[in-house]
């Protein structure tokens, strides 16, 4: 799935069921696209954690790709790097 825009407290909710959805779907692996994203505050970093937390509880993988600037900078800051950054392409990317 692709994001646009900014991931703040007037938009999470719409990522949020975005990925509550293709997880209900059963979805294995999702990819959420960031290329488009040009900010990502505290309320974008919490959807981004729980959607990881609720697949790897339903042995799913959600990764973030092509996150770039400030929003991969506030990635690495907090270390969700670690665990949400993929190697795979929009391309591989369940869509929603």
């Amino acid at each position: 799935m692709s994001a646009r825009g900014s991931i703040d407290l007037h938009s999470s909710d719409e990522l949020r069921d975005c990925l509550g959805g293709l997880l209900d779907a059963g979805e294995r692996h999702i990819v959420v696209d960031l290329t488009w994203v040009d900010f990502c505050d505290s309320s974008g970093l919490n959807v981004l954690v729980r959607a990881y937390k609720q697949a790897r509880a339903r042995d799913v993988t959600v990764t973030v790709a092509g996150a770039r600037g400030r929003v991969e900078n506030v990635l690495r800051t907090t270390g969700l790097d670690r665990f949400l950054i993929g190697e795979s392409s929009a391309g591989d990317s369940a869509e929603g």
